[in-house]
């Protein structure tokens, strides 16, 4: 009976053992967090998707984007298979835009458009277009969260052949930057 309750014991030390309490001690433990404190830029739990700031081994910063599960024990796992990067100038005007597929080989992948805008503190959304050859896809204007980033959920997959426009918006409507 001990060997049995010394094996159980062991089994859920190494399950709990390879996952973290929260969101941020998985990246941290992770080799996104060896260089630097990574600062979560967005989470999303109910599609298991993660964003977020960290340094590499020169110290240049780098945006990455990837998934995560919670685990039957309530313990965040990292999922390095699904992970994007973008690098970034933090002390220059940087913008960008990704339309992405999260999963693209399961029977329900996860589209989305997503972005950073910074050094426009007056910033609050970007409105974005998807076009083809034929016109207009898909659009729609999206907010820019606290930490400068926007995220969008798409209804459907869009093929390769695609474009985005966005224009970064103020409280009033102004355009303040245009991507076209």
């Amino acid at each position: 009976m001990r060997k049995l309750l010394a094996i159980l014991v062991f089994i859920v030390v190494v399950l709990v053992g390879c996952s973290s309490q929260t969101l941020y001690d998985a990246i941290s433990k992770s080799e996104f967090g060896k260089y630097d404190k990574p600062e979560i830029l967005y989470q999303n739990d109910d599609v298991g998707v993660v964003i977020f700031l960290s340094k590499d081994s020169n110290g240049d910063f780098y945006i990455y984007r990837t998934t995560y599960e919670l685990t039957k024990f309530n313990r965040y796992e990292l999922d390095k298979t699904e992970m994007f990067t973008v690098a970034v100038d933090i002390g220059r005007k940087s913008e960008f835009v990704h339309l992405d597929t999260i999963g693209e080989n399961t029977d329900e992948p996860i589209n989305f458009v997503w972005g950073g805008i910074f050094h426009y503190p007056k910033a609050e959304h970007v409105t974005y277009k998807i076009t083809d050859g034929d016109g207009t896809l898909h659009e729609n204007q999206v907010e820019i969260n606290n930490k400068h980033i926007f995220v969008d959920l798409l209804p459907e997959e869009f093929e390769d052949t695609y474009s985005i426009t966005f224009d970064v918006i103020d409280r009033d409507g102004n355009v303040l930057f245009s991507y076209n």
